[in-house]
């Protein structure tokens, strides 16, 4: 602790930032003013150093990782993100939708392979509800029943449970006992109310997209967390949704991972010209 006391000191630009980093060194938890001051004041050398701090306290020199691969079922999606470069409607050029044999044929093929997880997220489907995703857990199981399966965004899970008319909590119970393990983070995007009306008005909102995480919670699945930036966004609404990310993980404890995800501004609706920079992408 002295050692990285004495690292830190010598590259203090002032003591505006003293007291950030006191909180910091000693386990206390940073108030949204102070997260937002990290954007805005903190130089990127020193908050490296912070981080990494942070990292080896809870880690040591642990790194995780696993291996996956990417399963799509179909990139055809009901909702029209204007950030979205990926998603098709049903018929329009480019689109696509694998049969359970064409998905079941991936999953045996990697079986082959030396991996550990199936990563599965896609378009939100018009025509597939819970009851058909369940039905191709249960048959990836078979295929590998010691793969670990990652599966559906928020917003998956919200039109596929809709879609059965079954409430959250049966939904999840029906995905699990077929073989759900985690589910990915994506569908978070920013959780700033307006910002989702500019960008993603028909999409499951901020607060049906956390109630969807802390029922997997609930039902023993944990999930990961992730937040789209470079668009429309200032630090403060990232702030924002961190913060309602770390509400409900003193809740629940079930995330996993957070990740950052950065917006690319080619093939989509959004207007946006230019993209972050490098030493920002450092700062997420």
């Amino acid at each position: 602790m002295n050692d990285i006391r004495t690292l830190i000191s010598a590259q203090l630009p002032g003591t505006q930032h003293q007291k950030i980093i006191d909180k910091i060194l000693n386990r206390e938890r940073l108030l949204t003013d102070e997260g937002l001051a990290l954007y805005t004041d903190m130089p990127l050398a020193l908050l490296g150093v912070l981080a990494n701090y942070k990292r080896e306290e809870i880690n040591g020199n642990i790194v995780y990782y696993n291996k996956n691969f990417h399963l799509e079922p179909t990139n055809i999606c009901i909702y029209s993100c204007k950030f979205c470069s990926y998603s098709r409607k049903k018929g329009e050029e480019g689109s696509w939708e694998y049969s359970t044999d064409d998905m079941l044929a991936l999953v045996k093929d990697f079986s082959k392979k030396d991996v550990t997880e199936v990563h599965i997220v896609g378009g939100v489907h018009p025509h597939r509800d819970v009851h058909y995703y369940a039905s191709l857990l249960k048959q990836i199981r078979e295929v590998n029943p010691n793969l670990h399966i990652k599966a559906f965004t928020a917003a998956e899970i919200d039109f596929m449970i809709k879609k059965a008319r079954i409430t959250l909590s049966e939904g999840f119970a029906l995905l699990k006992e077929a073989g759900l393990g985690s589910m990915p983070g994506g569908g978070a995007e920013i959780f700033n109310y307006e910002l989702r009306e500019r960008i993603c008005p028909e999409k499951t909102g901020t607060d049906r997209w956390l109630q969807i995480h802390q029922q997997a919670h609930e039902s023993g699945i944990p999930s990961n967390a992730t937040m789209l930036y470079g668009h429309l966004e200032t630090y403060a609404h990232r702030i924002e949704h961190m913060a309602k990310l770390r509400a409900l993980q003193d809740e629940t404890g079930g995330f996993n991972t957070f990740i950052p995800l950065k917006y690319r501004m080619k093939n989509n609706f959004l207007g946006i010209t230019k993209e972050t920079s490098m030493m920002e992408d450092l700062r997420n």
